[in-house]
């Protein structure tokens, strides 16, 4: 079993560089999108099995629709060619208030195939080429999370945090 493993893809940081005239990106934004590109390359090269992609796929919660979009176009290049891909959700895809959707919470809802979102502590059983793998996922846990079981709801920050 092969896996293609990324994590803190941070589209969207566009700290440095301009806008390029030809795209209407930021440049920064193309040199991160450039260097994904080249991974899930050398993924496919390497013929993987599955594509684990251990959190924040953007630099922060409220990604504007072109970072969405771009990061969508590899997720759809992954699954064309026929890779199952696991998203784990980091701290900086979390939602920023209880109730309210995590950024890469439309894979789930628009149910796009092969793709799982990790956004809780579960075991997932993915079918792969190579065979079935079982991932056990434990997403960024927020403090809100931790303060919603028993054993913590009365306790200090200091106690949550340790």
């Amino acid at each position: 079993m092969k896996m293609l493993h990324l994590a803190d893809l941070h589209i969207g940081m566009e700290n440095y560089g301009r806008v390029d005239p030809a795209t209407g990106m930021h440049t920064r934004l193309l040199d991160y999108l450039a260097r994904l590109d080249e991974a899930i390359d050398v993924g496919l090269e390497a013929d993987v099995d599955l594509v684990l992609i251990a959190g924040d796929v953007y630099k922060n919660r409220t990604p504007n629709p072109t970072h969405q979009r771009e990061f969508a176009r590899r997720i759809r290049r992954l699954r064309q060619a026929g890779l199952p891909v696991v998203i784990l959700i980091g701290n900086h895809d979390v939602s920023p208030a209880a109730g309210r959707a995590h950024s890469i919470e439309i894979f789930d809802t628009l149910a796009v195939e092969g793709v799982t979102i990790a956004d809780r502590a579960k075991l997932h059983a993915i079918d792969t080429r190579a065979g079935p793998v079982q991932l056990i996922t434990l997403p960024w846990v927020t403090r809100h999370s931790l303060l919603t079981k028993d054993e913590l709801r009365l306790a200090s920050l200091l106690e949550v945090e340790t």
